[in-house]
């Protein structure tokens, strides 16, 4: 895998868990993780049971120069959403799935 492609998905995956956990959970919770391949696209999983929240509607902030910048963090969605090509919401009977393809990023052999 590009070593840049790993690099946006551990970002996106990072920032993805954080925002579950701080304002999903209000801090702690589980999560499911599932990490899978199809052809060259890696699909990353995130299943929650926290309330639904469908994140891929929520427009993302731009950062914008840091010395504009009041406080920090807020930035989470705008990361994950510029890493990753694709991001689909599914609302769970008992929380949400949120699904973070990458494409094009396995080589094949």
């Amino acid at each position: 895998m590009d070593p840049e492609a790993l690099d946006d998905l551990r970002l996106a995956v990072d920032e993805a868990v954080t925002n579950i956990l701080t304002h999903g959970y209000d801090g702690s919770g589980e999560i499911e993780l599932d990490i899978s391949a199809d052809g060259t696209d890696v699909i990353v999983r995130l299943r929650d049971a926290a309330p639904p929240f469908d994140s891929t509607l929520v427009e993302a902030a731009d950062p914008g120069p840091a010395e504009d910048r009041e406080k920090p963090g807020g930035f989470g969605l705008f990361l994950i959403k510029n890493s990753m090509d694709k991001l689909v919401h599914r609302k769970l009977e008992n929380g949400n799935e949120l699904t973070m393809i990458k494409c094009d990023v396995i080589d094949r052999i």
